[in-house]
């Protein structure tokens, strides 16, 4: 009840014309499932979720860190695609190859971690993949909006290996700090942090989108909100009046790029939690 209560907030959140009133029910209800869910974990002999695994501070951090990283994985996956799609004219199918090189140097990120994680702290190991995908975010934030496809097929490949090992190494780091008996109880929840932090993200992306969106069309009398919509899809491009495409463009990019500015954002917040491990041992 806490999981959908969440979602679904988040989801109304998101729409353009979000509802107050179910948005404040949602989070009510959520709040009550979850204290009532940590009441009753606290007394139950089989819980489903062991409360223990909060008292170990560095499981906490790598989780935390998990999930903030997965906010930004997110981010990435969908607008690179509207990005290349919008501002650049391609087609759906090549649009979405934007970011399969992070998919390939995945493994090459998963294999380094593999060799790291005996060899360095977590923290240091968490400090080396959020730098690689820092400056993946700062490049997004930073980059124009007539940058070249080939460039986010770098881009894509780079922040690939950050996604690899910072998310590999978190996963194994939090299975190995837990006893043998609940494992598969650490790496279900490590999941649902993932998940449930694209899915809040994802609602929090579609509000920094479309405020942006509203504000350009605002600015601009001579366009409109379906046009922007149209933008996105090339087919339908094709039938935008041609003197206004610079100007949908611009609004475009200023809504994808304040987008990538709040996962940047993100990036950062990891980094900022990772600090707080301040183990010594491997």
């Amino acid at each position: 009840i806490t999981l959908l209560g969440l979602m679904y907030g988040f989801q109304v959140i998101g729409e353009r014309h979000g509802r107050q009133l179910i948005v404040g029910i949602c989070i009510e209800v959520a709040a009550v499932s979850m204290w009532l869910f940590v009441h009753q974990e606290k007394r139950a002999t089989d819980p489903i979720n062991d409360l223990k695994l909060f008292s170990n501070r560095t499981f906490v951090i790598q989780t935390g860190v998990a999930a903030t990283v997965s906010g930004f994985l997110i981010c990435f996956n969908v607008y690179i695609p509207t990005w290349t799609q919008g501002l650049l004219g391609l087609p759906a199918a090549q649009a979405g190859f934007a970011v399969t090189p992070s998919s390939v140097m995945w493994i090459v990120g998963s294999f380094i971690a593999g060799r790291l994680i005996g060899k360095r702290r977590p923290q240091q190991i968490l400090l080396m993949s959020l730098t690689i995908v820092l400056v993946g975010a700062v490049i997004l934030v930073l980059i124009p909006g007539n940058t070249p496809f080939w460039a986010f097929l770098l881009i894509s490949a780079e922040l690939g290996v950050g996604f690899g090992l910072t998310i590999t190494s978190t996963t194994v780091t939090s299975q190995h700090l837990v006893n043998p008996a609940i494992i598969g109880m650490a790496t279900s929840f490590n999941t649902l942090a993932r998940s449930l932090a694209q899915t809040i993200m994802l609602a929090i992306y579609g509000i920094v989108m479309n405020a942006t969106l509203a504000e350009g069309v605002a600015r601009h009398s001579q366009i409109k909100l379906g046009m922007l919509n149209a933008l996105i899809n090339p087919q339908t491009a094709q039938k935008l009046p041609i003197h206004l495409l610079p100007t949908l463009r611009n609004v475009l990019a200023s809504g994808v790029h304040n987008v990538f500015l709040a996962a940047l954002g993100l990036v950062i917040i990891a980094l900022g939690i990772n600090t707080f491990d301040k183990r010594q041992t491997n």
